[in-house]
């Protein structure tokens, strides 16, 4: 016996209209979607309309929603993740000093070329902070500009080897220092604060001054630690005790000051 389609009037004897669809368990067809369109009023649905009515609805909500949403999004989401989970990983290598951090030769060369070549920047930058603000702090009160204070500073290697003396670094032997080998205590008590070391080293230095007024050698020990993820000179001594950055200051002043 026939059957009335509810969609689309057909009739109709297998279990689905074969005009609409209209029946189907699976997927809905173009022409049931054609048919919807023209919607029996309101007033006139029966109950089994109503339900009927309502699931078509809910089947275009997901298919527009669907058509709507934008293909690329999910794709977006995962790119903006990745780049923040590899901000991350960047900022930690970084602080660690794994990337843009310095070795410790480079650290012990950049030093004496900047003394070589008066660069303030690149002199101050050789040392923790502490010992940097004070070598910045003398210079303001000074007077005197970046170059003018490196000349002043080291004022007696031009006098000893010429203008435009040179100056060579040879390493020798490196030697890693515990903590109780390295004791902050007096430079927390000089500045008030002490940087935390991961690494220590003594760096056996052998360097050369050289210039047309002469030339000298000598061997120096370099205490060098590695804070922030950079590595910065702390202590410097020859053939006397070890000298901290505010010595190596002071020893410069009084070997410049004008005689009484």
């Amino acid at each position: 016996m026939g059957k009335i389609c509810k969609s689309c009037g057909n009739y109709y004897s297998g279990e689905y209209c074969d005009k609409c669809g209209y029946g189907k368990k699976v997927g809905i067809s173009k022409a049931a979607k054609k048919y919807r369109r023209s919607r029996k009023p309101e007033r006139f649905r029966t109950e089994e309309d109503k339900k009927l009515y309502a699931k078509w609805e809910r089947e275009e909500r997901r298919e527009n929603a669907g058509r709507t949403a934008d293909p690329g999004a999910n794709r977006n989401f995962l790119i903006t993740i990745l780049l923040v989970a590899v901000g991350v990983v960047f900022v930690a290598l970084y602080r660690s000093g794994a990337i843009f951090s310095n070795t410790r030769t480079e650290l012990v060369e950049g030093y004496f070329t900047s003394i070589e070549k008066g660069d303030f920047k690149g002199f101050v930058k050789s040392f923790p902070k502490e010992i940097k603000y004070d070598y910045e702090r003398d210079m303001k009160d000074s007077g005197l500009g970046e170059a003018e204070y490196m000349q002043a500073l080291y004022k007696d290697f031009e006098d000893k080897y010429g203008a435009g003396y040179t100056i060579t670094v040879e390493f020798g032997n490196e030697t890693e220092l515990g903590a109780e080998d390295y004791d902050m205590s007096d430079y927390k008590a000089m500045y008030g604060t002490a940087p935390s070391l991961k690494e220590v080293y003594e760096m056996v230095v052998n360097i050369t001054f050289s210039g047309h007024k002469g030339s000298e050698q000598a061997k120096l020990y370099m205490y060098v630690g590695k804070t922030g993820g950079y590595w910065r000179i702390f202590g410097i001594s020859e053939d006397v005790g070890t000298m901290t950055g505010e010595e190596i200051l002071e020893s410069a002043r009084n070997e410049n000051a004008p005689a009484a």
